[in-house]
């Protein structure tokens, strides 16, 4: 099976999927001062602060299959400021600085869905607890210990927290907790209502949707469809994954994926005996490979 079908022809309805009237499809010349490819949280919360900045502004977004379709709509829930490299290695590709400022800006983002939630009245079930990574072997006990020895080195002694035993099993039911690695800047969402409520905002505020609207070709001031053509300005290309299957783009990305499972809801009385009864996102520090 070619990556591209995986990704064209994803197999299964996510978790986070709710039935909503089709938006219509592009089948028309239309105008606009800014033009986005993809109507996941990239291309949303572009349009977002686009408008936000600029009220007057005319913005089109061109969805292939449904608002949410991609990753957007199928994720873990975590809004979080993990970076899947260290900070050293950022360092080395750019600065020091750079770094700090990056981390600082993925810490402000986990807040700044929170805030923006609150402000425009999109329900999303945004909860920020923070996360917990949990050692329960000498080895991940000691990434614990190295993680936040390093985070302090580089300058950000409260970006990460390190608890004992005793803390680590205040907070979770799991057995044989040694300790436990904590960060703040985590927060928990519900990624269907956040998507879906952001699509609604974005219209609300003047932005116009089309799904089922794959774009089949895109040059400076003008985007197609198989069955229109949007004219503007600007276009931004918010496809992250899907941009391998743009033309041209093939060998800009490699699309990866992740698989994720759900338990059946748990009744409230189990959840408190496990102490899940809260909104904390967790794991435990071994090594994940496939």
């Amino acid at each position: 099976m070619s990556a591209k079908f995986d990704l064209t022809q994803l197999p299964n309805q996510p978790l986070w999927f709710e039935a909503s009237q089709p938006r219509e499809r592009l089948e028309k010349t239309e105008q606009a001062d800014v033009v986005i490819i993809g109507a996941g949280y990239t291309g949303l919360w572009t349009a977002y602060y686009l408008l936000k900045s600029d009220p007057s502004l005319r913005v089109v977004l061109l969805e292939k299959h449904q608002v949410g379709f991609g990753a957007s709509g199928r994720n873990g829930g975590w809004a979080s400021a993990i970076f899947p490299i260290s900070l050293d290695r950022v360092a080395q590709m750019y600065s020091h600085q750079a770094a700090l400022n990056l981390q600082g800006a993925m810490n402000d983002t986990v807040d700044e869905i929170g805030r923006v939630l609150s402000l425009e009245g999109v329900e999303a079930d945004y909860a920020k607890q923070g996360f917990l990574s949990l050692a329960r072997s000498a080895p991940q006990l000691e990434r614990v210990r190295a993680t936040v020895e390093a985070s302090t080195r580089f300058g950000l002694p409260d970006q990460w927290q390190a608890l004992d035993g005793q803390q680590a099993s205040a907070r979770l039911g799991a057995q044989g907790a040694l300790g436990g690695l904590y960060t703040e800047h985590c927060a928990l969402i519900h990624p269907g209502k956040l998507v879906r409520g952001l699509a609604k905002l974005v219209e609300k505020m003047g932005a116009k949707i089309y799904e089922r609207s794959a774009v089949t070709e895109h040059a400076p001031g003008v985007v197609k469809t198989a069955h229109g053509l949007v004219r503007a300005e600007f276009t931004v290309r918010a496809t992250e994954a899907f941009t391998s299957q743009q033309p041209g783009y093939s060998r800009f990305v490699i699309p990866l994926y992740s698989l994720v499972l759900a338990t059946e809801p748990l009744p409230r009385d189990l959840l408190a005996k496990l102490n899940l009864d809260h909104r904390l996102a967790f794991n435990d520090m071994r090594h994940l490979r496939v």
